[in-house]
C-alpha cells in the first residue's frame, strides 16, 4: 500500500537562517518570524505545527505539495518538524511569489525516486507554465513502477486583464499535460500514471470547465473521487467567500488516474485539519474560520496498491 498525502500548503515558507536551537513547540509566535531574513514571511508557526501533527498521525509514504517556498523550506520543515523522515525533491517554479512544487518521499520506501522538471518547457502559446510541472518516477530493481505529474495550474487571477480568468494560459498548460500523458501512457503501458495537484478549475461531469474537456475526452483519465463515486459535497477542497460573506465551495485539487489502472486505487478522500483528521472534514462557515485553517485548501489522502 502506498499512502499519498497531497496538499496546497498555502505559502509554506520555512526559513530558519537565524534559528539557534530554540524549542519550537514552546516558542512565542512573533519570535518565529525573527528566525528568517527572507523577503517572504514564514508560515505561522501554529499552522506548521498543525500540519506536522497531521502528517505524523497519518504517516504517509509520500507528500505531494504545492505552494512551498522552495527546497530550503521543505528541508527545514522536514528537519525541524518531521524528524528528517523524508527525502526532498524540489526545483524552482516560474512563480514570482516563490511558490514551488515539491515531493517528500519517506525514507522507509524501497523505491528509487527520480525528479524531472517540465517547468521551463515552452507551451503551445509560446509561454512557460505560470507555476510549474514536476514529474516523479519511482523505480524498483531498475524498473519503473509508478509515475506522477504534480501541477499547480494558472489561477483565475488576471491582473493584466489580458487573459480572462487565465483561461488561455491554463488551456495551454492542460494541453501540454494531455500530450505528455498520452505519450507516456503509450510508452509505459503497464505502469500507472497519475496527474495531481491544484488545477485552479472545475472537473466534474457537465460542470467541467472548457480547458479540461479535451483532457478527459482524449484520455482515459478520471478523478480519484469519481472513480470512487464520492458525493459532490465530500469533494470540496476549497471555499471562496465573496464580499458579502457568501460561501462558494469548490473542488480545485485533483488526483487523476487512468481507467486502465483504476484497480490500484484503494481509497481517496479529503480530510479535515482537526484531529482525528479522517473523521472531521468540515468546510469553514466563514472567512474568519478559513483564515484559522492550516491551509486554505484541504488535503487529499490517496491509497494505491502498487
Amino acid at each position: 500500500m502506498l499512502k499519498i498525502f497531497q496538499l496546497n500548503c498555502q505559502d509554506l515558507y520555512v526559513f530558519m537562517d537565524k534559528y539557534d536551537g530554540e524549542d519550537l513547540e514552546e516558542l512565542f509566535p512573533p519570535k518565529w518570524q525573527l528566525f528568517s531574513s527572507s523577503f517572504f514571511p514564514n508560515k505561522p508557526l501554529e499552522k506548521l505545527i498543525e500540519i506536522k501533527k497531521m502528517i505524523k498521525t497519518l504517516d504517509p509514504d509520500m507528500l505531494f505539495l504545492t505552494e512551498v517556498g522552495g527546497a530550503e523550506s521543505l528541508e527545514n520543515f522536514n528537519k525541524y518538524f518531521l524528524d528528517d523522515q523524508f527525502y526532498i525533491l524540489c526545483e524552482p517554479s516560474n512563480s514570482d511569489r516563490g511558490i514551488d512544487l515539491g515531493y517528500m518521499i519517506n525514507k522507509r520506501l524501497p523505491y528509487k525516486a527520480e525528479l524531472i522538471s517540465h517547468t521551463k518547457k515552452r507551451l503551445s502559446n509560446s509561454k512557460k507554465f505560470a507555476r510549474g510541472l514536476m514529474e516523479l518516477r519511482l523505480s524498483l530493481n531498475d524498473s519503473y513502477v509508478y509515475i506522477n505529474y504534480l501541477v499547480h495550474l494558472k489561477s483565475k487571477l488576471n491582473l493584466k486583464r489580458d487573459d480572462f480568468e487565465g483561461r488561455s494560459q491554463r488551456q495551454a498548460e492542460v494541453d501540454y499535460l494531455k500530450e505528455l500523458y498520452l505519450k507516456h501512457s503509450k510508452k509505459y503501458d503497464n505502469i500507472p500514471i497519475t496527474i495531481s495537484g491544484d488545477f485552479n478549475g472545475i472537473i466534474y461531469k457537465e460542470e467541467t470547465e472548457q480547458e479540461f474537456k479535451e483532457l478527459l475526452e482524449q484520455t482515459d483519465l478520471k478523478d480519484a473521487f469519481e472513480h470512487k463515486s464520492l458525493d459532490l459535497q465530500k469533494r470540496m477542497s476549497y471555499c471562496y467567500f465573496n464580499r458579502q460573506g457568501a460561501r462558494y465551495p469548490m473542488q480545485l485539487d485533483y488526483f487523476l488516474l487512468g481507467q486502465k489502472h483504476a484497480q490500484i486505487l484503494n481509497s481517496a478522500r479529503l480530510i479535515g485539519f482537526n484531529e482525528p483528521y479522517l473523521d472531521t472534514y468540515e468546510l469553514p462557515g466563514s472567512l474568519q474560520e478559513k483564515f484559522k485553517m492550516a491551509s486554505d485548501h484541504f488535503p487529499l489522502l490517496i491509497e494505491l496498491n502498487l
